[in-house]
């Protein structure tokens, strides 16, 4: 599995279509009752097979479409890097086509030439040639899943996406997508599936995401999720009174409609025709818009001496809608600093700034727009984006077992990996007596005679080391490298390549 990502879904938010709403007053009259997807972010890997569980009306279907581009988000964005195939059973009665010219149509977008029999081949793997006259719509379920997982498998598309047509796969045909997914894997490609079945999710699926009540409520790997989703269904499954379904899951109910940010974002009227307001409309609003700033005016005037205005009311203005510099989110990463040495400025605490060196690890709280709040000795401070390597376990990294980079490590490290990796978690001051440094540091702190430096965390434990690579250009090689940093994941702990440094940095949470 490679570190690019060929999919993303960034801080995503949609709103319910409310026919019952005038679409004069749309979007101004969508409410946080309205939200339907809540400030979702999702990272697609190259070579990934992604399942998207979740209960009935979770929205995980419009995650397909956004992801697919069918469906524009009202607020985030998507990033796509490689070609796609999507397919969702919902399309199935929207198609008033018959079979044949719907193949044909298809497979006309496809990104390669298509030899004149393709459509034949794709009805023939489908078991549809009784069927080649027949209208879309008139199909059974089985028959449009079997069309468009054959589609699917025919397109050669980087990026395949099947919203619940698993569940309609019969037995044969669900082993011929088992098939298709380990190809997919072992060609560095990409599959994505959407689906009410979590056995056929689990049995296609190397990562899973769940989506609960609009929101992203879990994601890892199979065993990870699935059996917290599956506990989930069992306590609900499980309740027997009405008004205790009701409650069910009410914090998660809850957050659905919680706005994700202070504004709107209308530039969704320049996505949306019918949600542009009408001319009259829009003469009533401004009209309505210079008189009340004209009554304003006038009332300064009549209490300021003519418009001589008093400075200390400049002065309180000024203070009340002055924003706050640096608004974080909340986050929980750790960020490896990738400047020759840079800066944590106190947060709350003039004077108290404190320089780190290049490497040293800090555990990020919060984001802004170009800084990072980290945490040092119980304390808060900000580091500027620039200078720091974001780093979350959290996401999905390369899985390689240590053995196999062991050839591309320094021997003073790797021959002794279990001598060193013995002393991590332990306080500075216990390390410091079993292995020697050369010269005393709070963050990075070499070891004598050693090219191998010691990484403490901001509890002052050990948390990992640096130390030199070795056969660099065969490394990149072999993983296809193009970045400056490179991730991977053991079953140890985590190691980054630094390619500008020429060093490893070895990592246990």
């Amino acid at each position: 599995m490679s570190n690019a990502i060929v999919l993303k879904m960034i801080n995503v938010t949609h709103y319910y279509r409310n026919q019952k709403k005038q679409n004069v007053l749309k979007p101004f009259s969508y409410q946080p009752e309205d939200i339907e997807l809540n400030n979702i972010t999702l990272h697609i890997y190259q070579g990934e097979a992604l399942g998207i569980i979740g209960e009935e009306a979770s929205s995980k279907s419009l995650v397909g479409e956004i992801l697919a581009g069918t469906v524009l988000p009202d607020k985030g964005r998507i990033v796509r890097k490689a070609s796609l195939f999507y397919a969702n059973m919902n399309q199935k009665l929207a198609e008033h086509v018959r079979v044949i010219d719907y193949i044909n149509d298809v497979i006309q977008l496809y990104e390669f030439e298509v030899p004149e029999h393709k459509a034949i081949q794709v009805l023939k793997y489908a078991h549809l040639d009784a069927q080649k006259n027949d209208w879309i719509h008139d199909l059974t379920d089985e028959q449009y899943a079997q069309l468009m997982f054959s589609l699917a498998r025919s397109s050669k598309a980087e990026v395949v996406i099947l919203s619940h047509i698993l569940t309609y796969l019969d037995e044969g045909f669900f082993e011929k997508a088992k098939e298709m997914v380990r190809e997919y894997v072992e060609e560095g490609l990409t599959w994505v599936a959407i689906d009410n079945d979590v056995d056929k999710i689990k049995a296609v699926s190397n990562y899973i995401v769940w989506i609960s009540h609009g929101q992203l409520r879990k994601e890892g790997y199979v065993k990870q999720v699935i059996p917290a989703y599956e506990q989930h269904m069992q306590d609900k499954m499980s309740i027997t009174s009405q008004e205790a379904l009701n409650h069910f899951d009410e914090d998660w109910k809850r957050n659905r409609s919680k706005m994700p940010e202070l504004t709107y974002n209308f530039k969704r009227i320049e996505r949306y025709h019918h949600a542009k307001p009408p001319v009259f409309l829009a003469r009533i609003w401004t009209w309505t818009a210079i008189f009340i700033a004209g009554m304003f005016i006038s009332s300064l005037l009549i209490f300021n001496n003519l418009g001589k205005l008093d400075a200390t009311q400049y002065t309180s203005h000024n203070a009340l809608t002055e924003q706050p510099k640096h608004q974080y989110t909340e986050k929980l990463a750790y960020g490896i600093v990738n400047a020759d040495q840079t800066t944590l400025t106190a947060l709350h605490q003039k004077g108290a700034d404190v320089k780190v060196p290049q490497h040293a690890i800090v555990t990020i709280t919060g984001e802004s727009k170009r800084t990072y709040r980290v945490t040092h000795n119980d304390k808060n401070y900000r580091i500027a984006k620039e200078n720091v390597h974001y780093f979350n376990p959290a996401a999905l990294y390369n899985p390689i077992e240590r053995d196999t980079l062991a050839p591309f490590m320094k021997d003073n490290y790797i021959n002794y990996v279990d001598y060193f990796n013995g002393e991590l978690h332990k306080s500075h001051d216990e390390v410091n007596e079993q292995l020697i440094p050369e010269k005393k540091n709070r963050y990075v702190e070499p070891i004598l005679q050693q090219p191998i430096a010691m990484l403490f965390n901001d509890q002052n434990n050990l948390i990992g080391y640096r130390f030199p690579i070795v056969k660099e250009k065969e490394l990149k090689e072999k993983y296809h490298i193009d970045e400056d940093t490179w991730t991977a994941k053991t079953e140890a702990g985590y190691f980054i390549a630094d390619f500008k440094t020429h060093q490893w940095i070895f990592i246990e949470l």
